[in-house]
């Protein structure tokens, strides 16, 4: 079940801190077991321009995790950290 839906703005780092990049997303929360499933990450200001696929997270034990792997990404712990912001606001 969705609980709600919010777009998020995050810096993430490619290839180890050598490019940094800001991205945004659209997130759905999904409250049945609590996971956020993001899409549409795009450039800010190209909003028809989708970059990467989408990716399914939730928080386990404090750290950032992919749903299916149960593994984090630095891709899931920027987007995770943008919630993390987005929800403590």
């Amino acid at each position: 079940m969705i609980s709600a839906n919010f777009q998020i703005r995050f810096d993430f780092l490619v290839d180890t801190a050598r490019l940094n990049i800001t991205l945004e997303a659209d997130v759905q929360e999904h409250h049945s077991e609590t996971y956020y499933l993001i899409s549409n990450f795009r450039i800010p200001g190209h909003d028809n321009q989708n970059i990467l696929p989408e990716i399914s997270i939730r928080k386990e034990k404090g750290v950032w995790v992919h749903t299916d792997s149960h593994k984090p990404s630095e891709l899931s712990k920027a987007a995770g950290l943008a919630i993390d912001a987005r929800n403590s606001a």
